[in-house]
C-alpha cells in the first residue's frame, strides 16, 4: 500500500469506482424507504399518513445516540481488516435484509400493528444504516489530502449515488408489476428483496475492495464525550452540516406531495400514471445528475466550493417557484424541467458537501491533533438525519393539513391548491436559510492550502 496514495493526493481509478459504489448503498438505505413508506402503508394499508411520518421520524432520534458512539467506535477501531470496512460490510449486509423483512404486512392487520410493525422495522434498519454510513463518511475524508482531488474522490461517489437512483426509481412502479402480485401491497414484498440484495451487493464492494488510510491507527483512543465537544465548537463544520440541514428541509418536507399532486391533481387519481411520471422523473433526475458530474467537479476545482454551492442554491430556488407553472394536468410531462434544474443544483450540493466536509476534518486536525473523520462523519450523518426526521414526522401532517382525503379518487380544488402553493413556496425559504449559511462558510480554497502546508511542517518536524 502506498503512502501516496493517501497524502500525496491522487487516488487511483479503481479505488474511485470502488469507493464511489458506496454512494449507491447510501442511496438504497436513504431513500427507497421513503419512495416506498407513503404510498405502501398509508395508500395501500391506510395507515393515517401522520402515523407513517411518526414511525418514521422516531427512528432519526435514536439515531442521535447510536451515530456518534459509532463514529467514535469507528475511529478507535484497531483490527486487521481496517477500522470502517468491517463495519460498512455488516451494516450493508444487516440492512439488506431488515429491509426485506420490512414490507411483508397484511392488509388484515390495525392502525396500531402497522404503526408498531414500521416502527419497530425502521429502527433496526436505520441502526444498520448507521453502522454502514458513518464508517463510509469517514472513509470518504480519509482517501486523499489533497484539496481538489477531494471534489473529484466525491463526483465518482455522487455519479454512483445517481446511477442508484435510476433504480430507485422504479421501486414504487414495480410495485405495479402483475408477476409479483395482483396489488401493490402484494407486490413490494418481491420488491423488497430487490433491494435489500442490492443494499448488500453495493455494501460489500467498497468495504472488501477499498483501501484506508493507516495513518490514524497510530493516533491514541479518543473519548466520546470530548471528541463530540470538540466537533460541535468547529464553526466551519456547524455552518456545513446547517445548510445540509435547511436543503434537506425544503427537500423531503414537501417530497411526498409530488406523488399526491401527480395522482389527484396531474392524472385525475390514476395511481399507474402517477407512478410512471414518477419514474421517468426520477430517471431525468438521475440521468442529469450523473451528467452534471463532471462539470460539477470542474467548476468546484475551477472557482472554488463555496462559490459554485452558492450558484447551485440559487437554480435550486428557481426550479422550485416554476413548479407552479409547468406542474400542469394539460400536460403533465412538463414538470420534468423542474426535475432538469434541480438535478444539477442537487449534483453540486452532494459532490462539495463531501469535499468540503473532508477540509473542516484537517481542520480539526490542526487544532487538536487528531485524525477523527469518523466523528465528523458520524456528526454529519446525525444532523442530515435530523433533517429528515423533522420533514418526515411533519410531511404527514403537511399532506393531511392540506385536506388530502385518500379514501377519495377526486380531492377537493382546494386541497389541490394547497399542496401546489406548499409545493412551490415551502422549499425556497429554507435554500435560502442554506444559501446564508454557507456566504458565512469560512474556509477558502486558499487557506485550505494554508492548513496543508502547516500540517505538513509540523508532521516534517
Amino acid at each position: 500500500m502506498s503512502k501516496h496514495e493517501y497524502t500525496g493526493g491522487h487516488v487511483p481509478f479503481w479505488q474511485k469506482v470502488a469507493f464511489g459504489i458506496s454512494g449507491m448503498c447510501n442511496d438504497f438505505m436513504g431513500n427507497v424507504i421513503m419512495v416506498l413508506a407513503m404510498p405502501i402503508f398509508n395508500i395501500g394499508l391506510g395507515l393515517d399518513a401522520r402515523l407513517v411520518g411518526i414511525a418514521l421520524a422516531i427512528p432519526k432520534f435514536w439515531d442521535a445516540i447510536t451515530d456518534p458512539i459509532m463514529g467514535n467506535i469507528s475511529d478507535n477501531t484497531r483490527m486487521k481488516f481496517g477500522r470502517r470496512k468491517p463495519y460498512m460490510l455488516a451494516g450493508s449486509f444487516i440492512g439488506g435484509l431488515l429491509f426485506a423483512l420490512m414490507w411483508r404486512v397484511s392488509p388484515e392487520w390495525s392502525q396500531t400493528q402497522l404503526f408498531l410493525w414500521l416502527t419497530g422495522m425502521a429502527i433496526l434498519f436505520y441502526t444498520a444504516y448507521t453502522v454502514f454510513g458513518v464508517p463510509a463518511n469517514g472513509l470518504a475524508s480519509e482517501l486523499t489530502m489533497d484539496v481538489k482531488e477531494r471534489t473529484r474522490v466525491m463526483a465518482y461517489r455522487s455519479f454512483f449515488a445517481y446511477s442508484a437512483g435510476l433504480i430507485t426509481a422504479w421501486a414504487y412502479k414495480l410495485c405495479f408489476y402483475k408477476p409479483f402480485g395482483a396489488t401493490d401491497v402484494e407486490a413490494v414484498k418481491w420488491v423488497g428483496v430487490i433491494f435489500g440484495l442490492l443494499i448488500i451487493i453495493t455494501g460489500a464492494i467498497p468495504a472488501i475492495f477499498c483501501k484506508e488510510n493507516p495513518a490514524g491507527e497510530a493516533q491514541d483512543k479518543i473519548k466520546i464525550v470530548p471528541a463530540v465537544k470538540e466537533t460541535l465548537k468547529n464553526r466551519a463544520f456547524l455552518l456545513l452540516v446547517g445548510m445540509v440541514f435547511f436543503i434537506l428541509m425544503g427537500i423531503f418536507l414537501v417530497h411526498p406531495m409530488q406523488l399526491y399532486i401527480g395522482i389527484y391533481y396531474l392524472f385525475d387519481g390514476d395511481k399507474a400514471a402517477a407512478a410512471l411520471l414518477g419514474v421517468v422523473a426520477a430517471t431525468m433526475f438521475a440521468v442529469g445528475g450523473m451528467a452534471a458530474t463532471p462539470l460539477v467537479a470542474w467548476l468546484g476545482t475551477r472557482f472554488g466550493k463555496r462559490h459554485t454551492l452558492l450558484g447551485s442554491l440559487v437554480v435550486l430556488v428557481i426550479a422550485s417557484l416554476l413548479s407552479w407553472v409547468f406542474y400542469t394536468p394539460e400536460n403533465p410531462y412538463l414538470s420534468l424541467i423542474c426535475m432538469l434544474l434541480m438535478s444539477p443544483g442537487m449534483c453540486c450540493v452532494w459532490i462539495l458537501l463531501g469535499s468540503m466536509l473532508a477540509d473542516v476534518c484537517d481542520l480539526d486536525e490542526l487544532n487538536t491533533g487528531l485524525r477523527r473523520e469518523g466523528m465528523y462523519g458520524a456528526m454529519y450523518s446525525w444532523f442530515l438525519k435530523a433533517a429528515i426526521a423533522g420533514v418526515i414526522a411533519l410531511s404527514g401532517f403537511l399532506v393531511t393539513w392540506s385536506g388530502v382525503d385518500p379514501e377519495l379518487v377526486v380531492q377537493s380544488p382546494q386541497a389541490v391548491i394547497n399542496m401546489r402553493l406548499l409545493f412551490a413556496l415551502t422549499p425556497p425559504v429554507f435554500y435560502l436559510i442554506a444559501f446564508g449559511c454557507i456566504w458565512f462558510y469560512p474556509l477558502s480554497e486558499q487557506r485550505m492550502y494554508e492548513v496543508r502546508e502547516e500540517l505538513n511542517a509540523r508532521k516534517a518536524n
